[in-house]
């Protein structure tokens, strides 16, 4: 069985390499300011202090996380043949039937067009997931009309 990715490929770049790159360096950073006698000195003026600049250096790396976590890594892979629908989150992967799928929402925000699917039944990854649509992924839905319909 021949499988076909209708998950984009930017995928892994968003879900991991970003998220963890970003988090790496600003959180270096963050843990030199928390950790520095002159984090006041950051901020030119004088008027802030070491206190004020340490709640906000770690602020913009807790709201940073929790925004990776939010858009970006919750995303999975989609693959698919004949009659399942393949999920990974780059370490398990998951088969569901093309029956077990309720319905289908695809949205544009900006650059991205995440597609959610919800299962009738809850899997390994939940009762739904979401990737970002590729390039196949309308051929995808003229090769299968019946998950096509399913589309909201």
């Amino acid at each position: 069985m021949k499988t076909q990715s209708i998950s984009s490929g930017f995928t892994l770049f968003w879900k991991l390499v970003l998220p963890i790159t970003w988090i790496t360096f600003f959180g270096t950073f963050v843990g030199f300011i928390l950790l520095s006698e002159d984090g006041a000195y950051l901020v030119s003026g004088g008027a802030v202090t070491p206190g004020v600049v340490r709640l906000l250096a770690f602020g913009f790396l807790a709201i940073g996380i929790l925004l990776f976590y939010l858009f970006f890594m919750r995303l999975k892979r989609v693959d698919v043949d004949e009659d399942f629908l393949y999920v990974t989150n780059y370490f398990k992967t998951r088969r569901y039937p093309y029956h077990n799928i309720e319905k289908m929402t695809s949205n544009r925000f900006f650059i991205f067009k995440p597609v959610t699917v919800y299962f009738k039944e809850a899997g390994f990854f939940g009762k739904k997931i979401t990737f970002l649509s590729g390039k196949t992924f309308k051929d995808f839905l003229v090769q299968h009309p019946n998950v096509a319909a399913l589309l909201q």
